[in-house]
């Protein structure tokens, strides 16, 4: 959705540019096993890939005192 690919009216492309331009990147590369794995994972506690590995990260960073 970036550039002139997106197809959409100038307020929904506004909007995505706003949103984007307030989200971070991190990209991960696991394995095809562990890919399974986490999306089972993510499925059965009934939530999104990204909402699942984000809960778990910001636990582990809240335990750290981050």
């Amino acid at each position: 959705m970036s550039g002139n690919t997106y197809k959409g009216t100038t307020a929904q492309k506004k909007a995505v540019s706003t949103y984007q331009r307030n989200r971070d990147n991190i990209m991960i590369r696991p394995t095809k096993e562990d890919g399974a794995k986490i999306r089972s994972a993510a499925a059965d506690a009934g939530k999104s890939v990204q909402r699942y590995i984000l809960d778990i990260l910001m636990e582990k960073i809240e335990q750290a005192g981050k």
